[in-house]
């Protein structure tokens, strides 16, 4: 049997590293998204984490009824579904690029807005009264919630109603 020195394995390996190729170290793996580090759109919605729940943001633009804002409660996955919050009110802050704010007072949308089988006292469709936004605005709004014993936040960045809007008359 042949025996090999520590030099000869070394090369050897140093060889077979460069032969077969050796791969670049691998990036971590990227953590899990928090409630605040990113928001992004579908279809007339912009969506922020609301803790472990997306909050999906969109504008009703109506010079008839007056204008507003409504906030979808759901999971997070491929196929969202509305998730039921045991509050009766959100409350934030619309903050425009000149610095004025307007406070938002979400409440729960009328009955045969939301689904059938929410428990009362819980909601996932809240409807705000905005009579102050326009169609053209762009504007931060961040609610805060307390959920799971922690107060968590939503903020959606470079909302822009038009762009946004479900319904427009």
């Amino acid at each position: 049997m042949r025996r090999y020195s520590f030099l000869h394995l070394a090369f050897l390996s140093l060889t077979m590293g460069v032969i077969t190729g050796c791969s670049a170290p691998t990036a971590p793996p990227t953590p899990a998204t928090t409630e605040d580090d990113h928001d992004h759109d579908r279809d007339k919605m912009l969506i922020a984490h609301l803790g472990k729940h997306h909050a999906c943001l969109t504008a009703h633009l109506s010079s008839k009824d007056g204008n507003e804002l409504d906030v979808f409660v759901e999971t997070i996955g491929e196929e969202p579904t509305p998730v039921a919050l045991p509050l009766l009110k959100l409350v934030g802050k619309a903050k425009r690029a000149d610095g004025t704010e307007q406070e938002v007072i979400f409440e729960p949308a009328p009955a045969n807005e939301r689904p059938k089988d929410e428990k009362a006292g819980t909601c996932s469709h809240y409807v705000a009264k905005t009579p102050w936004m326009k169609g053209d605005d762009v504007f931060t709004l961040t609610i805060e919630a307390e959920l799971d014993g922690r107060v968590r936040k939503a903020t959606w960045k470079s909302f822009n109603p038009k762009k946004y809007a479900h319904h427009e008359d």
